[in-house]
C-alpha cells in the first residue's frame, strides 16, 4: 500500500518521477519497479445514487487520438467518464447510462450529446454553453467584422454572457429583434451568378451575406428551442441561485486538471496515458478512495507475459487498452544508447 499511495501521488501530482524517487531516498529506475504493479490497478466511479440539479458534459482530447468524456455533477465533481475516439451519440450514450434524469444538462451543443440526452432523458431540458455560442458566432463573424450588421450583432453575442436574470434576458432578446428590424433587409440580400460568375457551382443565386446569417439564426433557433437562457427556468432556479450557463465549471475544473496533469508526465505510453487520466479525474470525485481497488491479484501480475488482447482495436467506442506489465522504456530512462556495440578486445 505504500508504495500504491507513492504511485497514486506521483501520477495525479506534478513531480517528476525523480523527484518523487527522492522523497522516498531510491532511485528513478527503482522507483519505476516498484510501482510497475500498480498500472494494472483500475479505477471507476460508484454508482450514481441521486439525480442531479444539472449536470456537465463535455470531452477533452488528449494523446493517441483519444477523447475523455466527463460528466459532472451540481457539485462541480465528476460522476463518470467514458473513453472514445469522437463524441459521437454511441460513446455519450455509453456516458450517460445508469445516470438518474437531472433537472437540466449543461453542454456544448453537439450533435452526438444532444441526441444520446434525447434517447437517455426525453425532453430535458438543455442550456447550451454561451461560451461556445459566442465562440461559434466569431468564427462566423471574425472578431473584427466589416458590416455594420456584423458589427452589432457581434456586440450583442458578447452580451450573452453577461446576462443573469431574467429580466435582462428579456432586454437581450429585445436587442435582438431589434437588430433584425433594422438589419432585416441587409440579410435578405441576394447574388446571382450573372454578378458572380467566378463563384458558380450549378447555383442561379445565394445568400450575400451567409455568414452573417447563419450567426444570426442560430441564436434565432436556440432561443426558439429553448437552450439559449434555460439556466433561467423558475422550475430550476433555487431561491435566487440559477444554474451556470457554461461549462467553464467542467472545462475548468477537471479537463484542464487533466491536461495540466499529462503536461507534468510527458512521454507515457499509451495506456498509461490513459490509467493516469483515469485516476486524475477520479481522484476529483466527492469521496476518492484508491485503495479500495486494490487487490493480491494486482501486484502478482508483474513480470508474467501480457495477455492477448482480442477486444476492439484502439480508436473504437468501448477499446481498452490493456495496462502494461513491465517497465516502459521511455518512461524510466532507457531511451537510445550511444556508443560501440559488439566490441570485444
Amino acid at each position: 500500500m505504500a508504495e500504491f499511495r507513492a504511485f497514486i501521488a506521483w501520477v495525479t501530482g506534478k513531480r517528476s518521477m525523480s523527484e518523487a524517487a527522492a522523497m522516498l531516498g531510491t532511485t528513478r529506475q527503482t522507483f519505476a519497479a516498484r510501482i510497475a504493479w500498480c498500472w494494472n490497478v483500475e479505477p471507476g466511479m460508484p454508482g450514481v445514487s441521486r439525480s442531479h440539479r444539472y449536470v456537465m458534459a463535455d470531452g477533452t482530447y488528449v494523446p493517441y487520438g483519444w477523447c475523455l468524456l466527463v460528466l459532472t455533477g451540481d457539485d462541480g465533481r465528476p460522476v463518470k467518464w467514458q473513453w472514445c475516439s469522437a463524441e459521437t451519440k454511441p460513446a455519450y450514450l455509453q456516458l450517460l447510462r445508469g445516470v438518474k434524469r437531472p433537472g437540466m444538462l449543461v453542454c456544448d451543443g453537439g450533435q452526438g450529446c444532444l441526441a444520446a440526452a434525447e434517447t437517455r432523458w426525453r425532453g430535458v431540458r438543455v442550456q447550451r454553453c454561451l461560451v461556445h455560442v459566442l465562440r461559434n458566432t466569431r468564427v462566423d463573424l471574425t472578431n473584427k467584422p466589416k458590416s455594420e450588421a456584423g458589427k452589432a450583432l457581434l456586440r450583442l453575442a458578447r452580451g450573452l454572457t453577461r446576462v443573469r436574470t431574467a429580466d435582462e434576458a428579456a432586454i437581450w432578446l429585445t436587442d435582438l429583434n431589434a437588430w433584425h428590424a433594422e438589419h432585416g433587409d441587409y440579410l435578405k440580400e441576394r447574388t446571382t451568378a450573372k454578378q458572380d460568375p467566378m463563384r458558380v457551382n450549378g447555383r442561379k443565386w445565394w445568400w450575400t451575406h451567409e455568414r452573417l446569417r447563419r450567426a444570426y439564426f442560430r441564436l434565432v433557433k436556440l432561443n426558439r428551442d429553448g437552450m439559449l437562457f434555460a439556466f433561467l427556468d423558475p422550475d430550476i432556479v433555487r431561491d435566487g441561485d440559477s444554474p451556470p450557463s457554461t461549462t467553464n465549471q467542467l472545462e475548468g475544473g477537471v479537463n484542464a486538471v487533466v491536461k495540466r496533469t499529462l503536461d507534468h508526465h510527458r512521454g507515457l505510453s499509451e495506456a498509461h496515458m490513459k490509467r493516469c487520466c483515469e485516476w486524475t479525474v477520479y481522484m476529483l470525485a466527492e469521496h476518492p478512495d484508491p485503495e479500495s481497488f486494490v487487490t493480491p491479484a494486482h501486484w502478482k501480475t508483474v513480470g508474467k507475459e501480457p495477455v492477448e488482447d482480442n477486444g476492439p482495436t484502439p480508436g473504437t467506442l468501448t477499446a481498452v487498452q490493456l495496462p502494461d506489465t513491465g517497465i516502459n522504456a521511455y518512461e524510466n530512462g532507457f531511451g537510445i544508447r550511444k556508443g560501440w556495440a559488439g566490441r570485444s578486445k
